[in-house]
């Protein structure tokens, strides 16, 4: 059997369709509102005419090389190419600005790597025993871990917890605009039907991140117009493979979060990439230099996001229940190929299971190799003087915004998020906590309003249950502790 499942592995056809779906996903996980899940989506149709394993090798690749490629724009032009990338962001973007964009970049590209092999080596050992854990999670274990995702993330955006507090509401709060879950009455939208859909949290975070950027780099409008504008420095990346491995406790511990999380389905990259980073700046001898340009902080989030791809997959494959909305995709293909996801797949087609799963192992490895080929050229966008680059993106955020749902209001309210979001910068409100909570927004409510359902209106429902008590304990304890390290502080100070 073993022979038979490396064949399919190491078949001309599987390793070709390995290589065009990671390459795929790069470039469009790189492009800034064009997600791991429309990249998905847009290679799914050229898999009904192949093989099921072939066609799952193509959509594999492109799922993990979506989420290497958001890191690409996230560390180079300061506008995350997905939303699990918004943490790589924080160290990622300073170390471009010191010259190091190609460190960076090899840092995420290893720790993705890493993070991913990871999670396929405990998918192929570990996945029905998972499963079966992940299971024990319901509603309210769901509320709790993404109020846990929002801790983490306010506790590491900055000095000003308060601020970063403000963010995260305003974030839940855009989060509620459109048509209610549950009676299907509009919300906030002003009569505007467009906005029945929600915002998308892409619109935002192109126009936080990205125009918002734009618009910081042109006041310096004298530079701009002779094209003197400061350029990043790059050089090429001083750091060597076996160097990013001494941080292997780290690549490991937030591996092991990725694949977890990965596990229990609603989650997703989002909160493992946050919590990884969290657990990295816990850990940290030096916690004082995460969000200045520390390696460590590009390393845990990426290992962190990547190894959601093997989590992910454990429920999908073991209970036929989606991880995250790639995967949902994912399903869609296995069953238009007349697989059946669940147990029975253990027992009944062996040698499928474990050709998916060994296939995953080497898509990562493939994904390190291209990386480590055109890197290089990645860290190369910096070096393209302003003048030129400002208005590039800012067509490649318009063209982002409009695609998601074919509106030109997109592109308008993309504009005006980045306005607000360029005043907020420059009163020190921090941006991450808001785009986290944007994202996590919709599963909160709905895992709210079912556990309050559950419980007939009564919150005691998330402290009765010993997981969810706990979860939320841990999570209040990491918004306080900095409002009691600066009590402490002071009264050191005072003595």
């Amino acid at each position: 059997m073993f022979l038979t499942i490396l064949g399919q592995i190491v078949a001309p056809t599987s390793i070709l369709m390995m290589c065009i779906g990671v390459a795929a996903g790069i470039i469009i996980g790189a492009m800034p509102g064009l997600s791991g899940v429309f990249a998905i989506s847009v290679l799914l149709p050229f898999t009904f005419g192949m093989d099921s394993v072939s066609g799952m090798y193509l959509l594999l690749g492109t799922f993990c090389g979506a989420l290497f490629g958001g890191s690409i724009s996230a560390i180079l032009i300061n506008t995350p190419g997905t939303p699990s990338a918004c943490c790589t962001m924080i160290d990622g973007y300073p170390m471009a600005q010191q010259g190091r964009a190609a460190d960076a970049l090899k840092a995420a590209l290893i720790a993705s790597g890493f993070g991913g092999m990871f999670s396929s080596f405990v998918l192929i050992f570990l996945a029905p025993y998972i499963a079966k854990a992940a299971m024990n999670f319901a509603s309210p274990e769901y509320f709790a871990l993404c109020i846990f995702g929002l801790a983490t993330i306010i506790s590491v955006s900055g000095d000003n917890v308060v601020k970063g507090i403000i963010m995260a509401m305003l974030g839940l709060l855009l989060s509620t605009v459109g048509t209610d879950i549950t009676d299907g009455s509009n919300r906030f939208i002003f009569g505007n039907f467009k906005l029945q859909a929600g915002i998308a949290p892409v619109i935002v975070m192109l126009g936080v991140f990205a125009f918002a950027e734009v618009l910081s780099k042109s006041l310096d409008v004298k530079a701009l117009s002779h094209g003197t504008a400061k350029q990043m420095d790059i050089q090429k990346s001083t750091v060597k493979v076996r160097e990013l491995l001494k941080y292997w406790k780290t690549m490991l511990k937030s591996s092991v979060i990725g694949t977890l999380i990965g596990a229990i389905p609603g989650t997703g990259a989002v909160i493992s990439a946050t919590l990884s980073y969290n657990e990295a700046k816990r850990s940290s001898k030096h916690p004082e230099t995460f969000g200045k340009g520390e390696i460590e902080g590009v390393i845990a989030p990426e290992a962190g996001n990547n190894a959601v791809s093997g989590g992910a997959l454990i429920p999908a494959l073991t209970l036929g229940i989606p991880g995250d909305s790639s995967v949902a995709v994912l399903l869609g293909a296995l069953t238009m190929q007349g697989i059946t996801p669940g147990m029975a797949l253990f027992t009944d087609d062996k040698v499928w299971v474990y050709a998916i799963m060994g296939g995953l192992f080497v898509i990562n490895i493939i994904m390190v190799l291209q990386g480590l080929l055109f890197t290089r050229g990645f860290a190369k966008v910096a070096q393209i003087p302003e003048i030129i680059l400002l208005p590039c993106i800012i067509v490649l955020c318009s063209v982002g915004a409009f695609a998601i749902s074919g509106y030109s209001f997109n592109i308008i309210l993309m504009m005006g998020f980045g306005v607000a979001a360029f005043i907020l910068k420059r009163l020190d409100f921090p941006m991450p906590p808001m785009i986290v909570s944007m994202v996590l927004g919709s599963t909160m409510e709905a895992n709210l309003r079912r556990s309050l359902s559950l419980a007939q209106g009564s919150a005691s429902i998330f402290v009765t249950r010993p997981v969810s008590c706990i979860i939320i304990a841990v999570s209040l304890i990491l918004l306080v502790s900095p409002f009691i390290k600066k009590l402490f502080a002071a009264r050191k100070k005072a003595e």
